[in-house]
């Protein structure tokens, strides 16, 4: 993805990218998480009981940290994701007749 700020749909000028710092809440998702697992193991026996939690806490903070750093960029105008460089309306490439056909024409 360039760095064009353009909508390839509606060629509006306000393209929205996740933020550059979006890594760093991702570092901070995966810290959040060894720290969880290592305080979980101060409690013993009874970490049968939180394994479940944590890992549904874990899955979550990771998850939407991920969902927050690499999102795809979208324009607020239309509504569209900009998934690629090539705007939304270009032509398909042509396709030759079969050879049955192309002898009928």
């Amino acid at each position: 993805m360039s760095n064009n700020r353009m909508c390839p749909h509606c060629h509006h000028t306000s393209l929205r990218r996740p933020p550059a710092w979006g890594i760093a809440v991702v570092a901070l998702a995966w810290v959040f998480v060894a720290t969880m697992l290592f305080v979980s193991a101060l409690i013993g026996p009874f970490i049968m009981f939180a394994v479940p939690v944590l890992f549904a806490f874990g899955a979550a903070a990771i998850r939407s940290a991920h969902d927050f750093a690499f999102a795809a960029p979208h324009c607020p105008a239309c509504g569209k994701l900009a998934l690629a460089d090539a705007p939304a309306t270009a032509q398909p490439p042509a396709r030759e007749l079969a050879p049955a056909l192309a002898r009928a024409a």
